[in-house]
Formats: structure tokens, C-alpha cells, sequence
């Protein structure tokens, strides 16, 4: 049955699309992508050398070397397959968490979890196809981003710090701020690079382009 999906008929730019952004371009979500983790395990037991943890790589492989200078992996907040996936395909580490004290928790039990997978993982280094990726994982940075973050609001300026005195210099420098556009992207379904210009006003616009591609690139992505 997964044969007969049309999966080799596509290409990967069928799966990307544009945004209104120029420089920016997204994989959305959809019901295929959720169908990943079913069909990942059918792949695995058709074919017990095909590596699952690869299947991002061998994606990314796919494209010209010089299509993207960053790509990102909009993860769900869980150790999942799709997540685990994008981990060991990413080089960096990149974890958002909202500025209040059941984000912090969350997300340093993500962390937490994160880490036992990693090592139960490790485990089975030898056991992959040789070229597919290297055990145990190694990132080139790990760092902690500040969402929907209220620099006026007191409650998230503390938490800013208590995020700071943690995990000191892992902490972005530069937090997302709540903007309007940022605020009503649930709403539209839509994010903000998905929103024209047009339906919104100059100044949500200019504080949309702030936070989502103002310097320094790597504490704001």
C-alpha cells in the first residue's frame, strides 16, 4: 500500500512552499506530514536497513548546497518520532519556551527527557548503516529562545532572569516578542511569514520583521 501512495512521484520542492517573506520559505504541516510516523515504521519493516533516523538527512541531501543557508525544524513540544528525527539531523539546538514558570518547568523536563533518549539512543552505535550519522549525537550549539515574551510585563522580566541565571549564556539575547501578528497567527491559522503585508498595519508589520529577522540571525531564529 505504501507503494502505491505516489510518494516517488514527488519531488522535494513539491513539498515546499513560498512565503511573503522572500528569503524565507516553509514546509507546512499537513495530513502527510502526520502520516510520517506510520510511514516510517512500514518503510522499517519492509526494509530492516532503512534508517529512520537518516530520513530528514537524506531530505535536506536532496537539495542544492546552496538553496538555504539556515534551515529549521518547527518541532511539537514531545520525544517523538518526528522530533527525534529533526534532532539528529539538526546540527543545532534550538529550544523556544513562554516566559512563565509551567514553561520553565516544561520545558527543563523536555530537556530532561530529551537527554535520556539521547543516551538510550547512543546505544546502538555499530548497529546503524555506515554514512547515516554519527553516535553519539553532538551539537554544535544548544541555546533557550524566549517566546511571546511582554518586555513591560514584570512576571516575564523575571522569568527572562531566572531563564538567565540557569542556563546563563545559552539564553538568546534577543527574546520573540508578543507582537499583534505574533498574537493573532492561531487565530488566522496562519504564522507570520505566512501573513501579506497588506493585512496588517505598518507598525505591527515593522515590529513583526524585528523580531522575527532582526540581528544578531542566530539569537533570534
Amino acid at each position: 500500500s505504501i507503494r502505491d501512495m505516489g510518494l516517488a512521484d514527488l519531488r522535494v520542492t513539491d513539498f515546499i512552499k513560498r512565503t511573503s517573506w522572500p528569503t524565507i520559505d516553509l514546509v507546512p504541516s499537513c495530513a502527510n506530514a502526520a502520516f510520517v510516523e506510520f510511514a516510517s515504521a512500514q518503510y522499517r519493516h519492509l526494509n530492516p536497513e532503512w534508517s529512520f533516523f537518516a530520513a530528514v538527512s537524506r531530505f535536506l541531501d536532496a537539495l542544492p548546497g546552496d538553496a538555504y543557508d539556515l534551515v529549521i525544524f518547527d518541532c511539537p513540544p514531545a520525544i517523538g518520532y518526528q522530533s527525534m528525527n529533526a534532532v539528529f539531523a539538526a546540527d543545532m539546538l534550538y529550544i523556544p519556551s513562554g516566559p512563565g514558570y509551567w514553561e520553565y518547568d516544561s520545558t527543563t523536563s523536555f530537556i530532561g527527557q530529551l537527554a535520556e533518549a539521547l543516551e538510550d539512543l547512543s546505544r546502538f552505535d555499530g548497529l546503524v548503516p555506515a554514512g547515516t550519522l554519527t553516535l553519539p549525537k553532538v551539537f554544535r550549539d544548544v541555546r533557550f529562545l524566549l517566546t511571546r515574551y511582554e518586555p513591560n510585563n514584570e512576571l516575564h522580566r523575571a522569568m527572562k532572569s531566572a531563564f538567565e541565571k540557569v542556563f546563563t549564556d545559552r539564553v538568546c539575547e534577543q527574546p520573540i516578542e508578543m507582537t499583534r501578528a505574533v498574537e493573532q497567527s492561531g487565530r488566522f491559522l496562519s504564522s507570520i511569514y505566512e501573513i501579506d503585508y497588506r493585512d496588517m498595519t505598518r507598525e505591527t508589520w515593522r515590529r513583526a520583521r524585528a523580531v522575527s529577522s532582526g540581528p544578531p540571525v542566530a539569537d533570534t531564529l
